[in-house]
C-alpha cells in the first residue's frame, strides 16, 4: 500500500494528493461550465471527475496517528 506520510520533496505525499485533486475539482467545473453553456468540453469534465474520484480513494486512508 501507498505510504501517505512518506515525505516526496517539502509535503507528504498525502499534501501533493490535496493539490492533486484540487486540480481535478477545478478541471471538473471548468468543463461542467463548458458542457451546461454549449455542449463542449464534456472530455475535460470526465478527466477531472475521475482525478478527483481517484484521489479520493486514495486519500481516504486514515493516517497512522488517527489510530
Amino acid at each position: 500500500m501507498i505510504n501517505l506520510e512518506r515525505r516526496f520533496g517539502p509535503l507528504p505525499l498525502r499534501v501533493w494528493g490535496l493539490v492533486l485533486n484540487f486540480f481535478g475539482n477545478a478541471l471538473a467545473i471548468y468543463g461542467a461550465i463548458g458542457v451546461i453553456r454549449d455542449g463542449s468540453r464534456l472530455p475535460l469534465l470526465l478527466i477531472g471527475g475521475c482525478i478527483t474520484l481517484l484521489c479520493i480513494v486514495i486519500l481516504s486512508k486514515p493516517s497512522a496517528a488517527s489510530r
